[in-house]
């Protein structure tokens, strides 16, 4: 695959510091226009972007125009657009936003609505990575620590890193250091390397349910199109009627996030992985062990010296083989039903509340019935 970008979103209203964080951040001193508490970023560079590389990975950085009392309603309006434009292809993680930061003076008295309404809409419904970046720690003083608190007792969970992204010299030759932007990123990579390994963990799931839809489809199909005539039934060669897809190559989606990971730089996360396949075989190993468990219940009548039991294994593979067709497709829909039903469960373990999978959740239509008889 391709290298991927990161793509993360910088909000905040006028004045707070976005493009001077974003210069501090990303080393790229002048990148993006600075101004003394006015709006920079104009409504038609909304949401363009710049792409810098950093330890490897490529971070696809969203600038946006600053949040002010007389554009708040534009501003939501084109947030939201923004944001939908990028859930429309869930199966393509390359189009996520992967995170976002949202930048706060930190000499600012109180949390002001705005802020909260934006910071709650980010983290608890988008379910995306985010930090609140405290810009001007630097001379805030007991404020950042307030500020601090207040976020975490209105926001649990947020993370907050206070920063100050331009070096000063004060009168009489004390100067102010630039501090912050290895927290930031150092953080705002680990988040993202969490978020993307549930997210694509989620997403495998569904990839993978889709492949077992296909292999299902495909076998049944086979089934339906092999002469299992009765008369043939002695010399009957299931390998050659029905001819089974290459198990290896359907399941090599199971590992696919591993690669999407890598792909946006960081190590793949093997142990999910491991627990998807895992989960999946068992199934599978279990199912086939009751199948063979059936037989061997028809086989024990035969060989058993009860009339009874004698009859009832006869009567038993007498089913079997005057349904053929309807009875292979069968046990074939119940082992893929349970399939599905572990992949149900994994997806709602990685998803959690993330809601973003929500237009690719189709109900499973695995049973198929055949017709009784439809051996001639």
């Amino acid at each position: 695959m391709d290298q991927f970008a990161i793509n993360l979103i910088v909000l905040g209203k006028s004045g707070v510091g976005k493009s001077s964080f974003c210069n501090y951040l990303f080393d790229k001193p002048g990148l993006f226009e600075t101004g003394s508490g006015k709006p920079v970023t104009t409504w038609e560079k909304n949401f363009q972007s710049h792409t810098f590389a950093h330890q490897g990975h490529l971070l696809n950085v969203f600038d946006s125009v600053g949040l002010e009392a007389d554009n708040y309603g534009r501003w939501l309006d084109q947030f939201d657009r923004f944001m939908q434009q990028r859930r429309e292809r869930p199966m393509e993680p390359e189009t996520w936003i992967h995170g976002a930061f949202y930048v706060i003076n930190a000499s600012s008295a109180r949390l002001e609505p705005v802020d909260l309404n934006l910071i709650k809409r980010i983290g608890q419904d988008a379910q995306i990575p985010l930090q609140v970046i405290l810009t001007n720690a630097d001379v805030a003083g007991d404020k950042v620590e307030a500020l601090t608190r207040e976020i975490h007792k209105l926001c649990p969970g947020v993370s907050v890193t206070p920063l100050c992204s331009v070096s000063v010299r004060k009168r009489g030759g004390q100067s102010t250091q630039a501090f912050g932007r290895e927290e930031v990123l150092s953080l705002y990579l680990e988040q993202s390397h969490a978020f993307l390994s549930k997210r694509l963990a989620a997403m495998s799931c569904l990839n993978f349910k889709r492949v077992l839809m296909e292999m299902r489809n495909t076998m049944v199909s086979k089934i339906e199109k092999a002469d299992l005539s009765l008369f043939k039934i002695a010399d009957l060669d299931l390998d050659r009627e029905i001819e089974l897809p290459d198990f290896d190559e359907v399941f090599s989606d199971l590992r696919s996030f591993d690669d999407y990971l890598s792909s946006f730089g960081f190590v793949g996360d093997w142990g999910t992985s491991d627990e998807l396949e895992s989960a999946v075989t068992r199934v599978f190993d279990d199912f086939q062990s009751e199948m063979e468990g059936r037989f061997k219940e028809i086989e024990g009548g035969f060989e058993s010296d009860s009339l009874m039991r004698k009859v009832g294994a006869l009567f038993e593979a007498a089913k079997i083989i005057l349904t053929l067709k309807s009875t292979l497709i069968g046990w074939l829909d119940e082992g893929f039903e349970r399939v599905d039903a572990e992949l149900d469960r994994l997806f709602v373990k990685y998803a959690e509340q993330d809601n973003f999978f929500a237009r690719c959740l189709t109900p499973s239509v695995m049973v198929v019935k055949s017709k009784l008889f439809g051996i001639f």
